[in-house]
């Protein structure tokens, strides 16, 4: 578990990062377990980090001041600091559906409820991920849909990279990131400038 969600909506949920855990890149894969036993899918879009107590603004130490310093002479200070994640939902899985070989039937499409405050945030898994390809919905949904806070064409590159690395980078990666790519270009109506673009940071 990474993370603990503070805020939540059927499009997107914000959650507070464990302290001692690494943050959750920008663009990777997260997944709610809810109470019902359904998960949410989301791709994170913006992490924060900030003072604990709200409208307190942190200041400045001074260069002498490195990381291991302020660990080893004011603790206080990173106790009082807390880093958020926001994640744009995408899919999710009703916790039953499965298909012939036993594999969740995945929904890309926003779930019907939100998940619950204080539902744990764990990092998707790569077969969790593979399973967010074809049809590509997912895609739809960030390129007509997206985060208005977030450079749109940042994420499509994020979540094509996810899904390269999800089938192990090889030729198995290589198709998924073609099927992906021929996908984006009608999403994209054919805009060879701006696709390229996007595949040029895939990662």
């Amino acid at each position: 578990m990474v993370a603990e969600v503070i805020a939540s909506s059927t499009r997107e949920f914000v959650a507070e990062v464990y302290a001692g855990v690494e943050v959750p890149a920008f663009g990777c894969w997260v997944e709610v377990e809810t109470e019902s036993g359904a998960v949410h899918y989301g791709i994170v879009s913006h992490a924060e980090t900030g003072a604990l107590e709200p409208g307190r603004q942190a200041a400045a130490l001074g260069p002498d001041y490195d990381r291991e310093r302020l660990r080893r002479e004011m603790p206080q200070l990173l106790a009082l600091v807390r880093t958020v994640v926001r994640a744009q939902v995408l899919a999710y899985w009703d916790g039953r559906s499965r298909d012939a070989v036993g594999r969740p039937v995945v929904r890309q499409t926003l779930p019907p409820r939100p998940a619950e405050l204080h539902d744990r945030v764990r990092l998707c898994a790569d077969d969790a991920v593979a399973l967010l390809g074809a049809p590509f919905d997912v895609l739809r949904t960030l390129a007509r849909h997206p985060d208005p806070a977030v450079p749109a064409d940042d994420l499509l590159a994020a979540a094509l990279g996810a899904l390269y690395r999800a089938h192990g980078r090889g030729e198995a990666g290589a198709t998924a990131l073609l099927e992906a790519g021929r996908a984006l270009a009608r999403l994209l109506d054919d805009d060879h400038e701006r696709l390229h673009s996007i595949l040029r940071r895939v990662e």
